[in-house]
């Protein structure tokens, strides 16, 4: 397989650089430099779409800032997210991860998390799950990633279900001038560039690209030897414009990337978000946001695409003890599924399907230190008829640095095409009944500054489940069916505490505890034997350590420790991850980092059929700005 490849590069002269609009998160401000208090008070807007300060939010949040991407070794969006403590990251092999919270760890269990990029969603209705290989944005271009755990289908509906992971990129404003940056090591070589200018006071521009080129994963002691390498590029642009009541943005991205099980193996798409905030009074506001995004996927004779359009209409009002944000909106689908490999179908073939939503939440200051937040989502799908998504959030300031919470929610994850659709005509049998998954979740949660100098966040939670996937017999003794005739129960805990030690130093450690317990209906049998469930470690543990030196020397180490699991068996494991940073100079950044460097191969996964070895990476790397 040759080794070459192309990505569109950028590279252009600086302009100056204007400031941010005022509803944007602060992005040029070097965020290693602020004290845990200042870092309590960095605004979040995914947690109930509205800012406020991360101190005061009644979830489980967690925000990975922009001085965070850039100080970590990670050179893809999943690897970054081992930064937050309540997610379970299984990288399967070079290409493919699956990534869960609060249980239903694997590649197709993980189907109840919804991963937002700026405001437009990742999540395959077609699959039902996450193609993460099909995102690779300019890291240096994010703003901040909020990874919120817990029940978010108040606001954001069906399947964000046990979590919510909104990626937001910077604004072309604070994107402003040149940036390449380019990596190698011996597994894996990336680069890409980005320019940024402006259009007069009011409007600018940038425009990104990003290439990577990742060896396979090896195989062998019982897993299959393919060639899971993938090379590849996704370029886009972002334009912002300005004015006394109005912002609108418009950006886009078009991507494409090789892979090699088979001849033609690939992915491609493209994207365009179009989105608009009026400033109706001083307290009120309108944004209307639009999004079209199509990919299509071909791996081992198989090909499915996916065609989604969206439109929504967000209200924002603060009027005396209440704070409002309501909505509504619709999506459409459209997808196709092609199977060459083996006698599985999708019948019909291909179908487009409607989503529709209103929804409302109101935050309601009981007191001086007593919030509650109360709301609801009514959806309708062509599959479930009306889904009712309640949720009910109480914050008690404690005071100024310490909040305690209390949440109860209700989320479903509705039924994709493959549950209502998949046909095989010896074994499988079409579920047109399939129904939504349900779960109730019960949270209890502390955020505060004990010290000046330390913060801790604590989430505890009980999800009670219901008509989870299972597989039914329907013939004697085929074919099969899919039904939903699981139940049961996930409790844990999640706990992070970040303590600056010194001036230049800062530790954050992390911890995660779950326990499951599911049974199938009276009367019904799971031939499956509950695969939908996943496998997840009993407990995963966290530390991470940032070191900002003079003569801009930075030091960054990260530790985690995941526990295994079985059927079949996978041990934990305890790994470590490094970079060691200079600047030469204002504009030229010089980097050595590395990932797994604790052992030369270790397994995340069970997957019989993906799962590869995870190996040892280290590379150089540098990052020029003009």
């Amino acid at each position: 397989m040759p080794r070459r490849w192309w990505a569109p590069l950028l590279i252009v002269a600086p302009l100056p650089a204007a400031a941010a609009p005022s509803d944007e998160p602060p992005q040029q401000q070097d965020l290693s430099t602020l004290s845990i208090e200042e870092l309590a008070q960095l605004p979040v807007r995914s947690a109930s779409k509205r800012e406020e300060p991360l101190a005061t939010v009644p979830n489980a949040t967690t925000v990975i800032t922009g001085d965070d991407i850039l100080r970590s070794p990670a050179t893809a969006i999943p690897e970054l997210l081992r930064q937050a403590p309540g997610l379970q990251i299984q990288r399967l092999n070079t290409t493919q991860y699956a990534i869960s919270a609060r249980g239903f760890g694997g590649y197709e269990p993980s189907n109840k998390l919804l991963l937002l990029i700026d405001g437009r969603s990742g999540y395959s209705t077609l699959h039902s799950g996450i193609f993460w290989e099909l995102r690779s944005p300019l890291l240096e271009d994010i703003a901040q990633i909020d990874v919120i755990t817990g029940p978010g289908g108040t606001l954001y509906g069906p399947n964000a279900v046990n979590g919510v992971i909104s990626i937001q990129s910077k604004t072309a404003f604070d994107a402003q001038g040149g940036l390449v940056r380019a990596t190698a090591g011996a597994r894996e070589r990336t680069a890409g560039a980005r320019y940024g200018f402006a259009l007069g006071d009011d409007a600018a521009v940038r425009v990104y690209a990003n290439g990577y080129d990742r060896e396979g994963m090896p195989g062998g002691d019982g897993l299959a030897d393919v060639d899971d390498a993938i090379r590849g590029w996704q370029a886009g642009f972002r334009a912002d414009v300005r004015g006394e009541a109005d912002r609108f943005t418009l950006q886009g991205d078009l991507f494409r990337s090789d892979r090699f099980l088979a001849p033609g193996d690939g992915n491609r798409g493209h994207n365009l978000i179009a989105r608009w905030n009026h400033d109706l009074t001083a307290s009120s506001s309108l944004q209307l946001q639009t999004w079209y995004d199509y990919f299509r996927r071909e791996e081992l004779r198989t090909t499915d695409v996916l065609e989604t359009f969206d439109a929504e209409l967000q209200y924002n009002l603060a009027s005396g003890v209440h704070d409002l944000v309501a909505g509504a909106g619709v999506r459409t689908t459209r997808d196709s599924f092609d199977n060459q490999l083996n006698a599985f179908r999708l019948d019909p073939r291909s179908a487009r399907l409607w989503i529709g939503n209103a929804f409302v939440q109101d935050r309601i200051a009981l007191s001086s230190r007593l919030a509650l937040t109360a709301g609801f989502k009514l959806e309708s799908s062509s599959y479930t008829g009306v889904q009712f998504l309640p949720s009910l959030r109480l914050g008690w300031q404690l005071d100024a640095r310490n909040l305690l919470w209390a949440a109860v929610s209700r989320a479903v994850r509705t039924p994709s095409r493959i549950d209502r659709d998949i046909t095989e005509p010896t074994l499988v049998a079409k579920a047109p009944d399939f129904a939504a998954e349900k779960v109730t979740a019960w949270e209890l949660g502390y955020r505060g500054q004990p010290g000046p100098n330390t913060s801790v966040s604590v989430s505890l939670y009980y999800n009670g489940w219901r008509d989870l996937r299972s597989v039914t017999f329907i013939g004697n003794p085929f074919p099969l069916q899919l039904a939903n005739d699981l139940r049961g129960h996930v409790y844990g805990v999640e706990a992070s505490a970040t303590q600056q030690l010194a001036p230049w130093w800062r530790v954050t450690a992390g911890a995660a505890w779950l326990h499951k317990g599911f049974r199938v209906r009276p009367g019904a049998v799971d031939v499956s034997a509950g695969a939908s469930l996943g496998q997840d470690p009993d407990y995963q543990l966290s530390l991470r350590s940032q070191i900002t030196l003079p003569q801009g020397v930075l030091f960054d180490l990260g530790l985690r420790a995941v526990d295994g699991f079985d059927a079949p068996p996978v041990d934990g494991y305890v790994e470590a991850d490094a970079r060691l940073s200079v600047r030469l100079a204002e504009q030229i950044e010089l980097y050595l980092a590395g990932e797994n460097l604790l052992h030369d191969r270790h397994l995340e996964s069970n997957d019989v059929q993906r799962a590869q070895w995870i190996r040892r990476s280290v590379y150089a790397g540098t990052r020029l700005r003009f």
